[in-house]
């Protein structure tokens, strides 16, 4: 019996190449440990956050006709950040065949940015060994009831919440710039633009550069219908 039974048991799938699911549950440490080089589930996360990419996207615009473009997209974001992907990674006990090197720090369960990573490689393996069909399937049975369910949470901070919308659909981070200062040298008020691959999303002013730049936050999500609090 192999030590990934129950998990083809819990999905319901026979593995035709068992050697990717043994690398989705390995993390970098492992290879030091072991003397291997690039054994381990990196590649396979970037191809499942893909995947879930692609579910997400269509069960939030299926189920969310009243959302514009900028709303579906932080509703999105609520799914596939760290937090949500580790809290599935939990609830689907991925977190009991995740191997590490002995330099790892920690409970491996209660690292969300490796429990995040696994429930990625994870459905990678899984796209690769039993094809499209299948890992469509199984995501959306992840995901469908609480996306179907879901709201847009409100944030108290509007630069995290930008930064969130953006990732959702890509994996390059917002920037900042202060572009200018108006009014007196004593009691100057920051103008400060936020850029998304160089395009500018919005601006705002305030009494030091983080307010600025959160105003400019604020901007730009009200520029995409988002609400959000200042």
């Amino acid at each position: 019996m192999s030590e990934f039974t129950p998990l083809y048991r819990k999905f319901g799938f026979l593995p035709h190449n068992e050697e990717l699911y043994r690398l989705a549950f390995t993390h970098s440490s492992y290879n030091g440990m072991a003397g291997t080089r690039h054994q381990d589930y990196e590649r396979l996360e970037f191809l499942g956050d893909s995947v879930i990419g692609m579910v997400t996207s269509e069960l939030c615009y299926l189920y969310h006709p009243e959302m514009a473009q900028g709303e579906l997209s932080v509703l999105k974001a609520q799914f596939i950040r760290t937090q949500s992907e580790a809290r599935y990674a939990k609830k689907l006990g991925l977190d009991q065949f995740i191997r590490v090197g002995v330099s790892f720090q920690g409970k491996v369960s209660d690292n969300l940015s490796v429990m995040e990573d696994v429930f990625e490689s994870f459905i990678g393996a899984v796209f690769l060994d039993q094809g499209l069909d299948f890992t469509y399937k199984m995501v959306r049975g992840i995901f469908e009831e609480e996306i179907k369910n879901a709201s847009i949470h409100e944030e108290q901070n509007p630069k995290s919440l930008l930064q969130e919308c953006m990732q959702a659909d890509h994996k390059e981070s917002v920037t900042y710039k202060i572009v200018a200062e108006e009014g007196p040298s004593h009691d100057p008020i920051f103008v400060a633009a936020v850029y998304f691959e160089e395009q500018e999303l919005g601006r705002g002013r305030g009494k030091n550069k983080k307010a600025a730049e959160t105003a400019a936050a604020a901007d730009a999500l009200r520029k995409m219908a988002i609400p959000a609090k200042e």
